[in-house]
């Protein structure tokens, strides 16, 4: 048995020790679980242990950032397979049946699912709670919904069809309850039927109880009790949650990849133009001064950022080596075309190599999250991007009219300290690619673009990609269980 771990020793759920298996719980102890939820404080507890779990999978260079699906889209150098970088050439030759990549991926899906099934137990003692006052309650089961919802869809991301080509069989379970029983798989059309269900449900409850929609982000970026209506830590640093706009935000990003463009643009929009009491745009593009205060993840950007306070960054080395590089003359040439007055190349930096002559670049995106060393004040605003404006700007290129597209283009690309380029029907999917790897490098959404688009030959590639190196077979301990 594996006992998983929600915040704490405060409640523990229990797996058994292969799959039906990841899916497959009983409560550890009732009496913990009523201890727990026994008060308001247990509640908002649970939640932030849930939000310190996705730590795991979304952490700088953990899988679901830039260590495992990054390598998968071709945005990090791979030196042949040794003892010590074996899984990362594997990743990014798409092996996924390898050792290395089937004890990756165990992982990976294990520590989703332990996830979604703390946030089943959470959404559960909701239905029964008598403790929380009315706008807590609702709150919290928004959240709750919000996340079961984003940690489903990337595992659809993973395991699932490419979108345009789902066929009927059954891909994953989308777990909505805490039960001993095995889970059925869903269809593709089904599962993602109960996730926007979800999501719908979360945007109705939000709307109506989260202060981020009425107050501005800045103002709730602070201790508590900023406004009299609000005594709780809780109803601050909404950013840093799965707030009411992170929920449009993914709203936008789950109606693109199921096609519905129309649905796509309109949540997109509601983002872009959402506005504070006094007028002002609710979420605004990172600028050149971010950096002089090191805030490289340009927070004011965030729907929803993952907070991680004291992270030692494995991409930015103390020495001469990073863990992760790429060529600078691909970044240079191939992806900014030598416009590196964009402000997005200021987040590179040069270092040297020893796997390649000439030098190499990395990212310093993640730098100065370590806590015992920043200097930085407020350094727990830098949190991991999971969810930015820049991403609603390029779901409206992709998805309005070509006119509206350039309108749209034109105010990102200024906000990059870019000259304007003119979309065309020809040059649109080219320039958007190019945009969303400059924007999202090293925050794992790469790969999922080339799959969502059906990209056959990824930048920097040396090998073609189809269905086989899209759809990621099941790890080895739940092959066979469900289908």
């Amino acid at each position: 048995m594996k006992k998983i771990q929600l915040i704490g020793l405060m409640f523990l759920i229990m797996f058994s020790s292969s799959c039906k298996k990841f899916l497959t719980v009983e409560p550890a102890t009732v009496t913990t679980a009523d201890k727990l939820f026994a008060s308001p404080q247990g509640y908002t507890d649970a939640l932030a242990g849930i939000y310190i779990g996705m730590r795991k999978n979304y952490s700088p260079a953990a899988f679901l950032n830039s260590g495992g699906t990054d390598f998968m889209a071709q945005l990090w150098y791979y030196p042949a397979a040794t003892a010590t970088n074996g899984v990362n050439y594997q990743l990014a030759h798409h092996l996924y049946k390898s050792t290395e990549v089937d004890a990756a991926l165990n992982t990976m899906f294990l520590n989703q699912y332990n996830t979604i099934l703390n946030t089943n137990t959470l959404l559960n003692a909701l239905t029964t709670q008598n403790v929380l006052e009315e706008r807590l309650a609702k709150c919290t089961e928004g959240e709750g919904l919000a996340i079961r919802a984003f940690v489903h869809f990337d595992l659809m991301r993973l395991f699932g069809p490419i979108p345009s080509n789902p066929g009927s069989k059954g891909y994953l379970p989308y777990v909505t309850t805490v039960d001993k029983s095995a889970y059925s798989y869903d269809s593709y059309s089904n599962y993602m039927a109960k996730l926007t269900a979800d999501l719908d449900k979360a945007e109705q409850l939000l709307a109506t109880y989260d202060p981020i929609s009425k107050y501005s982000p800045a103002s709730l970026n602070r201790t508590f009790a900023a406004y009299t209506e609000y005594q709780q830590q809780y109803w601050y640093w909404r950013q840093n949650r799965m707030n009411y706009y992170a929920v449009l935000g993914l709203q936008a990003r789950v109606r693109l990849w199921m096609g519905d463009k129309v649905n796509a643009a309109r949540y997109a929009k509601m983002v872009i133009d959402a506005v504070d009491p006094n007028g002002a745009k609710k979420f605004t593009f990172g600028v050149r001064s971010n950096l002089s205060s090191r805030n490289y993840v340009f927070f004011t950007e965030h729907l929803f950022g993952l907070n991680i306070e004291n992270f030692n960054d494995a991409l930015v080395s103390s020495g001469s080596q990073a863990t992760q590089v790429i060529q600078q003359s691909k970044i240079i040439s191939d992806l900014y075309q030598s416009e590196t007055s964009d402000l997005r190349y200021a987040l590179f930096y040069s270092i040297s190599t020893s796997y390649f002559s000439g030098n190499a670049s990395s990212t310093k995106k993640y730098a100065d999250l370590l806590a015992a060393t920043t200097t930085v004040p407020n350094s727990n605003v830098f949190s991991i991007p999971m969810i930015r404006l820049s991403e609603m700007y390029l779901i409206m290129m992709e998805c309005s009219s070509l006119t509206d597209a350039n309108t749209y283009y034109t105010a990102y690309r200024t906000a990059r300290e870019v000259a304007p380029i003119t979309l065309t029907e020809t040059n649109r999917q080219d320039i958007l690619i190019r945009e969303y790897i400059k924007d999202f490098y090293a925050e794992g959404q790469i790969f999922y673009l080339y799959k969502r688009l059906g990209i056959t030959n990824m930048m920097w590639s040396d090998h073609s990609t189809g269905e086989a190196e899209y759809v990621l077979p099941l790890p080895s301990r739940e092959i066979g269980l469900g289908q």
